[in-house]
């Protein structure tokens, strides 16, 4: 029975836990499945070792990870009882590491990337099934036109994957994936790294959005200066889309006009349908409101945003991995071919 976990803005990642398949058959006999949960709970716990060492912060490192505080909290402790040595400093000031803290975050991202490219080696030898956990990270943006359908063909054809999936922005998205908590993901705008692979997929122009009582038409483009004098809301200073905004506006003379700001392309649209602001946005975000008439739009000339599709260079990629890229491709092909995916072309 195929498994599908689908979180908006945070993930519970087991992705070290099953990154060599051992939580698979929970009717197996009790005596491998106890060995193998102890087992496992340990790669676990480097995992989450990793992200708070990484965010200095428990806090901030439980809700990433989308688990409680203290549950995270016992995590360490019985991975520092295990070691027989404390790994953090906790003080007024804030979160530090111990020597042996230090040590464990240079060498665990080896420990977990040599499991994974095990696995990855593994699952080589024999063509097989893709089956098994497989932790994808998805733009926020492309969840009605892409994400959703491409998450039901993919069930429907590889029924034993146990696939987990977060919607979320580009920054966390691509952190987690070079610490090995997503095996991939699909975010705006990246070039490849000492640590991640990027490939191009999509490159979207950028519309300007308001509400059906605007008038915009999608057949009449307009200019930079044209698009971005109104009041916008806009996404964070720190996302690509928002950077990419402001750089044309800078280009045209114009100081880009903020009238809110929110993280969730999602809540920013809605906000554009029934209030006085404007958007700058991708078709994918605003296909279906485009169709239903809550929104109008108009493309942006010479204003675009590249999807690219990024991975570890040191965790590699799965099976199913590796057949998920294959799938995410073909799809976004057929949905420009079709005329499905407007004011888009294809990078690779």
């Amino acid at each position: 029975m195929a498994i599908l976990q689908v979180w908006g803005c945070a993930i519970h990642s087991d992705r070290a836990i099953r990154c060599i398949g051992i939580l698979r058959h929970p009717a197996s006999d009790k005596r491998s499945h106890s060995f193998n949960e102890r087992h496992a709970m340990n790669l676990r716990q480097l995992a989450y070792f990793l992200k708070i060492a990484d965010l200095r912060s428990f806090t901030n490192a439980a809700a990433a990870l989308f688990v409680s505080q203290p549950a995270l909290s016992r995590q360490i402790q019985q991975l520092e009882e295990e070691l027989g040595t404390a790994l953090f400093i906790r003080s007024d000031r804030g979160l530090k590491l111990t020597d042996a803290g230090e040590l464990l975050m240079l060498r665990a991202p080896a420990i977990l990337s040599d499991i994974a490219q095990l696995r990855n080696e593994l699952q080589s030898i024999h063509a097989q099934e893709p089956s098994g956990a497989l932790s994808v990270g998805m733009g926020m943006a492309l969840r009605e036109l892409l994400n959703v359908p491409l998450i039901t063909r993919f069930q429907s054809r590889y029924p034993k994957v146990q696939l987990q999936l977060r919607e979320g922005i580009t920054g966390p998205l691509v952190e987690d994936v070079r610490l090995g908590l997503h095996d991939c993901a699909l975010v705006f705008e990246l070039e490849s790294q000492e640590q991640l692979i990027a490939e191009p997929f999509v490159r979207e122009s950028l519309l300007l959005v308001g509400s059906a009582a605007a008038g915009l038409r999608l057949d009449q483009e307009l200019s930079v200066a044209e698009a971005l004098m109104h009041p916008l809301a806009t996404t964070g200073s720190d996302s690509p889309l928002r950077r990419k905004t402001e750089t044309a506006a800078v280009a045209a003379g114009l100081r880009l006009q903020v009238a809110l700001e929110t993280n969730a392309i999602a809540v920013m649209l809605e906000c554009v349908a029934t209030a006085p602001y404007f958007a700058v946005a991708p078709y994918s975000a605003i296909s279906t409101k485009i169709a239903s008439g809550k929104v109008s739009a108009a493309p942006i000339k010479d204003l675009s945003l590249d999807w690219t599709f990024v991975y570890s260079r040191n965790f590699g990629l799965s099976l199913p991995g590796r057949t998920f890229r294959t799938e995410l491709f073909d799809f976004g092909a057929e949905l420009i071919a079709n005329k499905d995916w407007r004011f888009s072309t294809i990078l690779y």
